[in-house]
């Protein structure tokens, strides 16, 4: 797959991934960390993840100008490295929910937007410049989708990083995750409930995340299990073993008493039920130091990012010489009187600026409906979707069954000579077979838990795994095309692309048919669904992605005028951040539309969104075919 391509492509491609990681690892938490901190609604932490998404792919404008103008490509990028790390390490500082605690915030989500706005444009136009030589030229749309594929690998690993050190953090604290306490928590402040109700839901979540001595934890694990099945009797006594679980626990309760509690013997029964009736149960300061542990977990992962960067510089700067040859804007180029130096007409200008400026707007509506992975579709897996898993279906969830699993196709795909090498049938199908031997020890290991706990942003994983996985396929489908002369151009792509995500998100229409709408549920719904359907609308949303997104920044690097490069990749992104920013108005919807409704929104704006693209078809082809 990277045969014939320049080394810098892997130099460039290896620095991104690391800034990637820490990128999406914090993206991973960050609507959840807002409203654990800080008690925010979905309509105010809507609008705050919106409003830094815009700024993060809207400052790449102004990254691209620096850059075109005054430092050159390289040098930017180590500033906006510089700059990024100090906002990572500003969201890491655990601090409180008050002016100063706001404030941090913030200036930390501000540093991030500046410092990817230095760097992420202009590590593309690297890219870019490396296949300006005619060597390379033709392989330029494949080369950025090698160039994606890479940002995923990063992004892949961010949301199980995120979730371990969550769980990690609350085990400490003897939690374990319940979306319903800053759910509930959030209602509160909001009045949406009155304080009793949320001592009753505080008190069950208490008791479903509260730790147990290793004798009572079997009880609280069959309870659960049999919850959905037992009569309210029954649910009474499982919720009456739990409480007395907590009783060991602390210590007031004895085993040897906990163990008899099946016995018919009323009165160790009754003593029970006067210790439980003895404590008083404060839910606002258990919450409080509840939510405590959680956004403290949140600061750690956030640290992650820090060290994720200091691997990409190094990076950066140990192979610089593999990319410091193109590390020239037109300015330097002439300067340094390069023979590769392109001077366009002030027509031709304006002729591929207009090309771009169209392109840019079809690109808006994507990132509009596709970031709302971040935002919406988070809660809709927080407050919709099961949460509570099979040992079978940990197989999608874990890193120790996804990555052979990655390695299993992997091997299917050098058996069919899939990376640009001959067909290798032989170690090919060892490697899939030694990697679903893993995939299946891992199934193994899993079996003594009848149910594992998923969190939220887990399913954010799932993008990053499928690009992963398809994008040698995408490659070899636009080699082959493109050896038979009938590889779609980079517009095409894009509206197919298009085509594509509104398939996606009728999916999640299907799915909302009979679910309540946000404003009808109490924190989590009483009606929840399979996994399965995020996890296949974001399969069908990758697919979309690689037909869009790395075709469109090729079509940039391609079309954009040598004195504009970098201001086009950052024009690139400030479409994507009128999308993002989009994300969160159209979140402040969340709470007021039905489910269905919500998601069929998404699927207008992509469905227009392709017509527009290919009513100008034949316009933007001329313009790539001249470039």
């Amino acid at each position: 797959m990277l045969k014939g391509h320049p080394k810098g492509l892997m130099v460039l491609a290896l620095a991104n991934m690391g800034e990637r990681f820490g990128y999406y690892t914090m993206l991973a938490i960050l609507a959840l960390y807002i409203q654990a901190k800080f008690g925010l609604n979905s309509k105010t932490t809507s609008l705050i993840y919106g409003t830094f998404l815009a700024l993060v792919y809207f400052l790449p404008l102004l990254g691209g100008l620096v850059a075109d103008k005054l430092l050159g490509y390289g040098r930017t990028i180590l500033l906006g490295i510089t700059v990024m790390f100090g906002g990572y390490a500003l969201l890491s500082i655990p601090g409180e929910a008050n002016t100063i605690g706001y404030i941090t915030m913030f200036s930390a989500l501000f540093l991030i937007a500046l410092g990817t706005g230095f760097f992420k444009g202009n590590l593309q136009a690297l890219v870019g410049n490396l296949y300006e030589d005619k060597i390379y030229s033709s392989k330029r749309d494949i080369a950025f989708s090698i160039f994606y594929m890479f940002i995923n690998i990063g992004a892949f690993f961010a949301p199980s990083t995120a979730n371990f050190i969550n769980n990690s953090i609350l085990a400490k604290e003897n939690y374990s995750y319940d979306a319903a306490i800053p759910t509930n928590v959030v209602k509160l402040n909001d009045k949406v409930v009155d304080e009793t109700n949320f001592k009753t839901r505080t008190l069950t979540a208490y008791d479903k995340t509260i730790k147990t001595a290793k004798d009572s934890d079997l009880i609280i694990k069959q309870a659960k299990k049999k919850e959905g099945v037992m009569f309210q009797a029954d649910k009474d006594k499982a919720l009456f073993k739990i409480k007395a679980a907590g009783l060991v626990q602390d210590k007031k309760l004895s085993l040897a008493e906990y163990r008899q509690l099946d016995s018919n013997d009323k009165k160790i029964k009754e003593a029970v039920t006067a210790k439980i009736n003895q404590l008083s149960f404060n839910a606002e300061e258990f919450a409080s130091k509840y939510m405590t542990a959680l956004t403290r977990s949140y600061n750690w992962a956030f640290g992650i990012a820090c060290g994720s960067l200091l691997i990409s510089v190094l990076i950066f700067l140990g192979f610089r010489k593999q990319w410091k040859p193109v590390d020239l804007n037109l300015k330097q180029q002439l300067a340094s009187n390069n023979n590769n130096a392109v001077i366009l007409t002030r027509k031709q200008v304006k002729e591929r600026i207009a090309a771009l400026i169209m392109v840019f707007i079809v690109v808006i509506f994507f990132w509009m409906s596709f970031h709302q992975n971040g935002l919406c579709m988070t809660y809709f897996a927080r407050d919709y979707t099961v949460n509570e898993i099979s040992p079978l279906q940990n197989i999608a969830f874990s890193l120790l069954s996804l990555i052979p699993l990655i390695f299993v196709f992997y091997g299917i795909y050098m058996a069919a000579g899939l990376f640009g090498t001959k067909k290798q049938p032989v170690k090919g199908t060892i490697v899939s077979v030694v990697s679903a031997i893993l995939v299946y020890l891992s199934y193994r290991f899993n079996l003594s838990s009848e149910f594992i706990k998923i969190t939220p942003q887990i399913f954010q994983q799932f993008n990053p795994f499928f690009i992963i996985l398809l994008t040698p396929l995408i490659v070899a489908l636009f080699t082959s095309l493109n050896a038979k002369g009938k590889e779609p151009s980079a517009p095409r792509k894009i509206g197919f692309g298009m085509i594509i995500a509104a398939l996606g998100f009728i999916i999640l229409i299907l799915a909302s048919q009979k679910l309540p709408a946000p404003s009808e549920i109490s924190g989590i719904s009483d009606t929840l669904v399979s996994p399965n359907w995020l996890i296949s609308t974001y399969f069908i949303l990758t697919i979309a992605e690689l037909f869009l997104s790395p075709m469109g920044i090729s079509f940039v690097a391609k079309v954009a005028p040598p004195q504009y490069k970098g201001l086009m990749q950052g024009g690139w992104l400030a479409a994507t951040a009128i999308g993002n920013y989009l994300v969160g108005i159209l979140g402040m919807f969340w709470d007021e539309l039905p489910l269905w409704s919500f998601w069929a929104v998404l699927v207008v704006c992509c469905l227009l969104s392709a017509t527009f693209i290919f009513s100008i078809i034949k316009r933007l082809e001329r313009v790539t075919n001249n470039a």
